[in-house]
C-alpha cells in the first residue's frame, strides 16, 4: 500500500517564500506547477493566497494566462472574460479571482493581483506579446522578481522578453512561412470576432534550459526549495542584463536543437545568414 503524500500547507509556502527572498512590497512574476507541490491543502487558491500574503497589499502578483488564440492552431477566439488560461491551475486561480485584472491580448494575456494591476495590464493589445511595452516590460521597469515554482527556465516567459530586449536577429521569424506575424482572433466588445497580427512572435522555449547553468553560475538564478519542490528565483533586471550579454555573444543559445521544431531551425538559419 502506498503511503499518503505529505501535505503542503499555505503556511509552509509562506515560510519558504520568505526564506527564498520574497518579501513585502515585491512585484512577482509567477510561473508554476501545482502538481509539483504534491498534496496541497486548499489547492491552487491556497498557493495564490500564500503569495499575496507574502508580498502584502503594496506588491503585485502577475501570472501568464496565455491562450494562444490562433485559428490555424484550432484555438477558439480569445474572450478576455472567460477564456481559460492554458498555463496551469495556479494561473487560472488568479484569473478567476474577482480582484484580478487581465490584460487584453489574444495569445499572451496576463492576470495581475495588486494595486498596480490596472496599469500593468493596460494597453497590452497595442504592444507586442512579450515585448518592451508589454506587462513583462512594465514588470522589468518595476524591478520585479520571478518565481519558478516547481518549474525551470523552459517555462520562463521573461526569456522571450529578453530575446526582444537583446534584439536577436530572428525576431521577425514566425511559425508561418513568408510572413513575420501570426494571425490571431478575439471577441471584441460587441462579441464579434476580429482578427489581428501578432508580431515578435514568442517561439519555442525548449531551448531555454541551455542558459540555466550559466544563470546559476552568474548568481542571477537561485535554486530554492518551496514546499516539497525545487524552484528557482530570479531578479528580472539582473536576468535582462545578463541575457543582453549572453545573447550578444551567442544569439542562437535559446533555440532548441530539435529538427522537427516548427520555428527554431528557421530562426537559427536567420542568425547564420545575418552573420555572413
Amino acid at each position: 500500500m502506498n503511503e499518503a503524500l505529505p501535505e503542503t500547507t499555505r503556511d509552509d509556502l509562506i515560510r519558504d517564500l520568505h526564506l527564498s527572498g520574497i518579501s513585502r512590497g515585491d512585484n512577482v512574476i509567477l510561473h508554476s506547477s501545482l502538481k509539483s507541490l504534491g498534496n496541497m491543502r486548499g489547492g491552487a487558491d491556497a498557493v495564490v493566497d500564500a503569495f499575496v500574503e507574502v508580498i502584502g497589499p503594496s506588491g503585485n502578483l502577475m501570472v501568464p494566462t496565455f491562450t494562444y488564440s490562433i485559428p490555424k492552431w484550432m484555438k477558439t477566439p480569445f474572450d478576455v472574460q472567460s477564456s481559460v488560461s492554458q498555463t496551469g491551475a495556479i494561473t487560472e486561480s488568479v484569473r478567476r479571482n474577482p480582484a484580478a485584472k487581465r490584460s487584453f491580448h489574444p495569445t499572451h494575456s496576463v492576470a495581475v493581483l495588486g494595486p498596480d494591476a490596472e496599469e500593468i495590464t493596460a494597453d497590452h493589445m497595442q504592444a507586442t506579446a512579450i515585448g518592451l511595452a508589454s506587462p513583462f516590460g512594465k514588470m522589468h521597469k518595476s524591478g520585479a522578481k520571478i518565481v519558478m515554482l516547481g518549474t525551470n527556465q523552459t517555462s520562463n516567459s521573461s526569456l522571450h522578453y529578453c530575446e526582444v530586449h537583446a534584439a536577436v536577429p530572428y525576431l521577425p521569424i514566425a511559425f508561418s512561412d513568408e510572413v513575420d506575424y501570426e494571425t490571431a482572433w478575439f471577441l471584441n466588445e460587441n462579441r464579434h470576432v476580429e482578427y489581428c497580427e501578432i508580431h515578435e512572435v514568442p517561439g519555442c522555449s525548449r531551448g531555454f534550459e541551455n542558459v540555466e547553468d550559466e544563470l546559476a553560475q552568474l548568481g542571477v538564478m537561485r535554486r530554492v526549495k518551496i514546499g516539497p519542490t525545487m524552484s528557482q528565483v530570479l531578479a528580472l533586471r539582473a536576468l535582462v542584463e545578463a541575457m543582453d550579454t549572453i545573447l550578444t555573444r551567442d544569439p542562437e543559445l535559446l533555440l532548441c536543437g530539435l529538427p522537427y521544431c516548427a520555428i527554431c531551425p528557421k530562426r537559427r538559419e536567420r542568425v547564420r545568414r545575418v552573420r555572413l
